[in-house]
């Protein structure tokens, strides 16, 4: 695996923000789910989320391991 430069502010502060709104999606999503279920684009919707909540979880991840 590549290893990735150390992210500046900028990209930190980007990162954490989209993860913000990302979580906040798949709650409000999960929170409807338990009303409507979910249609199938909106099931692709929820699945997109989950992999990029979890390659930026890895990017900070690989970043706090570098300081």
């Amino acid at each position: 695996m590549a290893r990735r430069r150390k992210l500046n502010l900028q990209e930190l502060n980007e990162l954490t923000d989209e993860l913000a709104v990302l979580m906040k999606q798949q709650s409000d999503a999960r929170l409807t789910e338990d009303f409507v279920r979910m249609n199938p684009k909106e099931i692709d919707d929820f699945d997109l989320r989950t992999q990029r909540i979890y390659q930026i979880h890895v990017i900070l991840s690989e970043h706090d391991a570098r300081r």
